[in-house]
């Protein structure tokens, strides 16, 4: 059985109880790296990224609770990592290190599609024991991005070669590295891009430390069948898990989501 929790938040300062519910039901044990979606240096009320307020919040709870985490991320351009941490001031509270400078290994994969890719160095030290904190939001490959698109942000920019299979490779990748939590920021999530979102008010936060659970609920949460999401369905029947295994904490309260004509465009185009 999976457990999701699901919770309304209407704004960012309710956020920190819901974290505090987060720790009680599934706790921060092995967990030591933080993995937000700092696609880009950008306003956090955009819809575009991971809201700093809920990066502030798990670390300091989890602080409270003696676990020190490292935030890591890398970020679409070199420096979005590094100019998030900055100006959100998370520099000042954790160690972060932007992935994009770090060095790069090539790991096996040894997936379906995926054979090897060139992971971080601390991602790879990270691989089993990270919170995952992805922004709820549409892609124009595959659907929505959340918990399992967000391992993307670990590996060698650019990393274009993942868009020929991208939902096969999600799943192989998802193989090697797996984040022990995953809470889902939804208070402010992004319609019709991923990279220059609609900011949508749907005010909800999912968690679970099952990231395939996390990312099925979300998706629902989003109107958008998770079945037909295919990363989403490669990787239920890869780790054999069944909607009826999912237990849902919470009510659904649930926002239409889509793609943009230009996002709907350059999914065909596969880039």
């Amino acid at each position: 059985m999976a457990t999701v929790f699901v919770e309304k938040i209407e704004s960012y300062r309710g956020v920190e109880s819901f974290l505090e519910k987060v720790f009680d039901i599934f706790s921060f044990e092995n967990c030591e790296f933080l993995k937000p979606n700092f696609l880009k240096f950008d306003n956090p009320e955009n819809g575009c990224i991971t809201h700093p307020e809920v990066i502030k919040s798990i670390l300091k709870i989890a602080k409270e609770h003696g676990v020190e985490l490292t935030v890591i991320e890398g970020g679409f351009f070199k420096k979005s990592a590094s100019e998030c941490f900055k100006a959100f001031e998370i520099e000042k509270i954790a160690k972060c290190i932007n992935l994009n400078e770090d060095e790069f290994l090539e790991v096996d994969i040894n997936g379906k599609a995926l054979k090897s890719v060139k992971i971080a160095k601390n991602a790879v030290l990270a691989r089993n024991r990270f919170i995952s904190v992805p922004k709820m939001k549409v892609h124009h490959l595959t659907k929505v991005t959340l918990g399992i698109k967000n391992n993307m942000g670990f590996l060698k920019k650019p990393a274009v070669y993942m868009h020929t299979q991208i939902e096969q490779k999600l799943v192989d990748l998802l193989q090697f590295t797996t984040p022990r939590l995953t809470i889902i920021d939804g208070v402010i999530a992004g319609n019709l891009s991923e990279m220059f979102p609609k900011p949508v008010k749907h005010g909800v936060m999912v968690a679970s430390d099952n990231v395939v659970a996390c990312d099925f609920v979300a998706s629902l949460l989003m109107k958008v069948n998770p079945y037909e999401v295919e990363h989403i369905r490669l990787a239920m029947d890869f780790f054999k898990l069944r909607a009826e295994d999912i237990e849902i904490i919470g009510n659904l309260e649930a926002k239409k989501y889509s793609l943009s004509l230009i996002s709907r465009f350059l999914g065909k185009l596969g880039i």
